[in-house]
């Protein structure tokens, strides 16, 4: 599932310093958190900050109902989701033969196109996807490790040769200033 906004409504969203104090009150009881009624909206949203709370979206609510288990992509990674290849090829596809077409002459031609996108189709979608899953975790791995490299020890106790040069050039310096 994307993040586009009408896949991310919560069935129960954290309230905000604008939501009502009633509301934050009830949404604080509802996670058994302790207020007390004379706690300003200040301190309330304090409380709800410091809640941890898991974000359940209703389309999720939906699809489990239906025995469906929700997979969410990262966000701004269109590029893991298959059916925007689908799309890309059904667009490319009217672009191409039906560009002279009416809109409501599109609406059969699109629905046939999506007809007879076969599932060996779709396979290389999927397939493509997963190579370029496999490249993001690729690339995590080699950044780690580069990182890991660039990682510099500041528990070392022992000064540098450089240290000590600087040091001394300082307490030189200094001696110069007190002649």
């Amino acid at each position: 599932m994307d993040n586009a906004s009408y896949h991310c409504v919560q069935v129960k969203k954290k309230p905000t310093m604008s939501s009502l104090k009633r509301d934050m009150q009830d949404w604080l009881r509802e996670r058994n958190v302790e207020f007390t009624p004379d706690n300003t909206k200040a301190e309330l949203f304090h409380l709800i900050n410091r809640t941890q709370s898991e974000k359940i979206y209703v389309i999720d609510e939906i699809l489990k109902a239906s025995g469906h288990i929700v997979l969410r992509l990262p966000p701004y990674h269109p590029d893991l989701n298959p059916i925007e290849l689908v799309w890309a090829d059904i667009k490319n596809n009217l672009a191409t033969n039906y560009i002279n077409t009416s809109l409501d002459d599109k609406i059969p031609i699109i629905t046939k196109l999506f007809s007879e996108f076969t599932p060996g189709r779709w396979q290389k979608c999927d397939d493509h996807v997963q190579k370029i899953e496999n490249q993001y975790w690729d690339h995590d791995m080699r950044f780690d490790n580069v990182i890991d490299e660039l990682i510099i020890n500041l528990g070392n106790d022992s000064d540098s040769e450089e240290d000590m040069e600087i040091e001394d050039m300082y307490s030189n310096e200094e001696e110069e200033d007190m002649d």
